[in-house]
């Protein structure tokens, strides 16, 4: 039991409502399987918000499409534009209310318009002026007030369903924020000029739902008090007057967004630490009647209940948490908060959904997103219970081991080095929230009395025929890929696997005595006193091997975390790589940042379309896009090509135990998330 949250889970009054904890999620679509492309929700919808109302969530939100959209569209939304759409509303709702949840929901604006008057879905907005965009269509007087009547519709629709309270979305750079906002409103009639004409939009759909829906009936506007736009608000103080005129119009809860989609800055990425903008809130909070959530990186129970009980904010919203551990608030509630699946923020989710137009599948703690509809198979004991092998305790091995033991195998896991986690130990010196990955797959084999772990044990053919295991499950990880050319093997050539083997306590092999002798003795001092904070430090403060100048051969996701980090400690990287840009496999939230970063630095160098033709003593040749020559002065060369399969151990096993599984990089090199699922579906399978 952990130290009691006494606000984080306590009852709140919302407007009209009463919610059972301060805890509400945000709103996002989450695309097809979940929705029809005609705008249904499916079975899969429905588990999922009962899923997250059974886990004690106060208040979910959900977004709805106030019109009826093409059935072309990649992203689909559940439609409520008419009373056709009643039946299935009604089926959200009746799911949420199951638990005793609550259910709001959020008439999605945000980017896309359709008129539904023969027009297509476009981008609509105050004026032509936009912000990165191409430019927006300007709404006429008559396109607002059917822009109106679309969601005060919506609205009225959505409590004829049975929803307890509806969300007026005027943030993220959506339609209202951009009449809001001067970065992208240059009107100069009614809705344009003054701040009481930039608003009149937003109040005349609070009021318009208040007039259509009742007084009573509970609204809450999410809304953005900075921008971090060019020519938009930059500062809390520049919306006072803002909220003042939300709670003089009916706002019965001011849930704050931070900045736009197009904002430069990182907003929710994991470098940006728990309840970093709670200080926006906090600011708000002076002026505002009505309650104030607060958003974005909110995924630890402590920091959240003192953000309550410092008066920073009233409630905290967030999404990824409750795809983390759609148990969260009901572990709060019950003081087993430290059991809960913390979000690590890699921003999968958020990448598919709104990056790639992709379902709402993956999360890398949360194998289980995506497969609520085989809830029961999670939790179904096997037809009989078997000897299962899983070689490697990285994410797939251990997602494996543990849904084969809570299935009722018997499972031995083997690691051959000291501890658990796998390429991970490494991605968390670099990204401390992935730290919490390696806690957490300790915890859950900690808790297993049924997996027999062994450390510092290499899992070879004769290993595992002399336990006799009915199953194997291989998931050992990648083989570091290697750069054929001159010079690749020379003393000063770093492979960024070597730096994994140190960090986990295993002296990689080595060019050179110097170099034989401190990679032993690195290996020997981080075995025995390892944390990702040292490991960080050493780093960074030593030069080895990572020496003043660093040449990074490969701009993909492994090369990029390293000059990141190397960037902040002041060495002079140069990236090389062949592709046409980096961070090429880098997900949308965080290559945007990254590679702003690194065109920002003075001590960074992008040299992309180059190949590599030799490395030598004093740096690299390589041949950039228009044939010439060039040479890159580095003290040390680092590859960093990331990993590709590693079949021999599954091959030489085929034949000795019937049934064979391999997962994870060993297969096919993934992104966590993918090695979680992995682990997860295989060991329902057996």
């Amino acid at each position: 039991m952990g130290e009691r949250l006494d606000l984080l889970g306590s009852p709140i009054k919302v407007g009209n409502l009463t919610l059972r904890n301060h805890m509400m999620t945000t709103a996002m679509g989450p695309g097809a399987g979940y929705i029809t492309m005609d705008g249904r929700p499916t079975q899969r919808l429905l588990s999922y918000l009962e899923e997250r109302s059974a886990g004690g969530m106060g208040l979910i939100c959900q977004t709805i499409s106030p019109w009826r959209r093409s059935t072309e569209v990649r992203h689909p939304l559940v439609i409520g534009a008419d009373e056709e759409c009643l039946p299935e509303l009604k089926k959200m709702a009746d799911a949420v209310h199951k638990h005793g949840g609550l259910l709001v929901g959020q008439p999605w604006c945000v980017h896309l318009w359709c008129p539904g008057d023969g027009r297509p879905e476009a981008t609509y907005g105050p004026s032509e002026k936009s912000w990165r965009e191409p430019p927006y269509t300007r709404m006429t007087l008559e396109d607002i007030e059917l822009f109106k009547r679309q969601i005060i519709n919506c609205a009225v629709l959505l409590k004829k369903a049975g929803f307890d309270g509806v969300e007026v979305m005027a943030g993220v750079g959506g339609i209202m924020n951009r009449f809001l906002s001067l970065a992208t409103n240059d009107r100069t009639d009614q809705y344009g000029g003054s701040l009481e004409n930039r608003a009149k939009l937003t109040l005349e759909v609070l009021r318009g739902i208040k007039e259509a829906c009742g007084e009573d009936y509970t609204v809450l506007v999410r809304w953005s008090p900075v921008e971090y736009v060019e020519g938009g608000v930059s500062e809390p103080e520049e919306s006072f007057d803002f909220a003042r005129m939300l709670d003089e119009a009916g706002c019965d809860l001011h849930n704050l967004a931070i900045g736009w989609h197009e904002t430069s800055i990182p907003l929710t990425i994991k470098d940006v630490p728990d309840g970093h903008w709670s200080w926006v809130s906090e600011k708000i909070k002076q002026v505002a009647k009505a309650p104030v959530a607060t958003a974005y990186r909110e995924t630890d129970p402590y920091v959240m209940e003192r953000i309550l009980q410092e008066g920073k904010a009233d409630l905290i919203a967030g999404l990824r948490y409750n795809i983390a551990d759609p148990a969260f608030a009901k572990k709060v509630m019950e003081g087993r908060q430290d059991e809960i699946n913390r979000c690590v923020g890699c921003c999968r989710c958020l990448d598919d959904v709104l990056g790639r137009g992709l379902p709402l599948n993956y999360c890398s703690v949360n194998p289980r997103l995506g497969e609520e509809l085989d809830e029961p198979l999670f939790g179904k004991p096997a037809s009989s219970s078997k000897r299962v092998a899983v070689v490697g305790a990285g994410m797939a091995g251990v997602a494996a081991a543990v849904t084969c033991a809570r299935r009722g195998h018997r499972v031995t896991l083997y690691e051959k080095g000291p501890r658990i986690g796998g390429a991970v130990v490494l991605s968390a010196v670099f990204s401390p929230s992935y730290q919490r990955i390696v806690e957490r797959c300790a915890a859950l084999l900690d808790a297993a009395s049924s997996i027999d772990v062994r450390l510092n044990t290499e899992a070879t053919v004769e290993v595992i025929e002399r336990e006799h295991p009915d199953a194997v499950i291989v998931a050992m990880g990648g083989e570091a890929m290697e750069l054929d050319v001159p010079g690749a093997d020379g003393a000063n050539v770093v492979q960024s696997h070597a730096i994994l083997e140190m960090v986990n306590g295993r002296p990689p092999s080595a060019k050179g005595a110097l170099n034989a002798f401190m990679y032993a003795a690195g290996s020997v001092f981080l075995k025995r006193f390892y944390t990702p904070e040292l490991a960080r430090w050493a780093l960074g403060a030593m030069r080895w091997p990572l020496r003043k100048s660093i040449a990074i051969i490969g701009g993909g996701l492994p090369g990029c975390e390293l000059a990141k980090e190397m960037m902040r400690h002041g060495r002079e990287i140069t990236i090389v790589d062949d592709h046409g840009k980096i961070g090429w496999d880098v997900g949308s939230s965080d290559k945007f940042h990254i590679v702003s970063a690194f065109k920002k630095a003075k001590n960074v160098v992008l040299k992309t379309q180059s190949t590599v033709k030799e490395i030598r003593k004093g740096g690299v040749v390589i041949e950039t896009a228009g044939g010439d020559g060039e040479t890159v002065v580095a003290k040390s060369v680092v590859i960093a090509l990331g990993f590709q399969k590693n079949t021999d151990l599954g091959d030489a096993l085929e034949g000795v135990v019937d049934e064979v599984y391999l997962i994870g990089d060993c297969a096919q090199p993934l992104r966590m998330a993918d090695a979680t699922k992995q682990g997860y579906r295989v060991g329902c399978r057996i």
